[in-house]
C-alpha cells in the first residue's frame, strides 16, 4: 500500500477510535472505576472481538449480514441488552461509601469478557469492516486476501493503541474517582446514561 493511502486509512482508523462510542463508554467505565489495569483489559477484549469481525469479512459473512436486515436486527437487538445490562449493573452500586472502602475489584478476565462480548454485539464493528476497508482494496494489484488482511491488521493495531491511550489519560480521573464521593456518584451515572444513549442509538441504527 502506497504511503499516501495508508496515512489517509489510518487516519480513518484514529478518527473511528476516538469517536464516542459503546467501546470507548465500556472501557472508560471500567477505568474510572476499577483503574487501568480493568480499561486495558476491556480494551484487550475488544480488541480480540475485532479477530471476530475480521474473519467474518474474510469469510464474507460481513456482506451476508449486512444484505440480511433480520440477522443484523438480532445482533443488534443482543447489543442493546447488553448496554442496557451494564448501565444498570453500574447504578446498583452509585451508593457505596469510598471512606469505607473500594468496592471488591473483578478479575481481570471478566473486564476482558465484558469487552470481547461487548465489541461482538457491536454492529457498528460489522459495518466498520463492511464499508471502510474495501474503499482501499485494489483488485489490480492482485492478492485481494493478503490486502485485507493487512488493512484489518493495521485497523486493529490503531485502535489498540488509540484506546489504551485513551485508558492511560482517563487513569488520572480515576484516581480521583475514590476520593470524592460527589464525583463518583456523578461520573457512574454520567457513564451509565452514556451507556443507555448508545443502547437507544443502537435501536433506531440503520445500515
Amino acid at each position: 500500500m502506497p504511503l499516501n493511502e495508508l496515512i489517509l486509512y489510518l487516519s480513518f482508523v484514529i478518527g473511528f477510535a476516538i469517536t464516542p462510542g459503546p467501546n470507548m463508554m465500556l472501557y472508560l467505565a471500567h477505568t474510572f472505576e476499577y483503574g487501568r489495569k480493568a480499561g486495558w483489559a476491556t480494551v484487550a477484549g475488544i480488541t480480540s472481538a475485532f479477530l471476530f469481525h475480521i474473519a467474518a469479512t474474510v469469510l464474507g459473512l460481513s456482506a451476508l449480514l449486512m444484505a440480511s436486515p433480520q440477522a443484523l436486527d438480532y445482533i443488534r437487538y443482543a447489543g442493546i441488552t447488553y448496554l442496557l445490562f451494564l448501565a444498570w449493573r453500574n447504578l446498583r452500586t452509585v451508593q457505596w461509601n469510598p471512606a469505607e472502602r473500594r468496592p471488591e475489584v473483578p478479575a481481570l478476565t471478566a473486564f476482558y469478557t465484558s469487552g470481547l462480548i461487548g465489541n461482538l454485539l457491536n454492529p457498528g464493528t460489522a459495518l466498520l469492516y463492511f464499508s471502510l476497508i474495501p474503499q482501499f482494496i485494489h483488485p489490480e494489484r492482485q492478492h485481494v486476501l493478503t490486502q485485507n488482511l493487512v488493512l484489518c491488521g493495521w485497523q486493529m493495531l490503531g485502535s489498540t493503541v488509540v484506546n489504551s491511550l485513551i485508558v492511560f489519560g482517563a487513569g488520572f480521573a480515576g484516581e480521583a474517582f475514590f476520593q470524592n464521593e460527589r464525583y463518583q456518584r456523578r461520573i457512574r451515572v454520567i457513564m451509565s446514561l452514556l451507556l443507555a444513549a448508545f443502547a437507544l442509538k443502537m435501536l433506531f441504527w440503520k445500515n
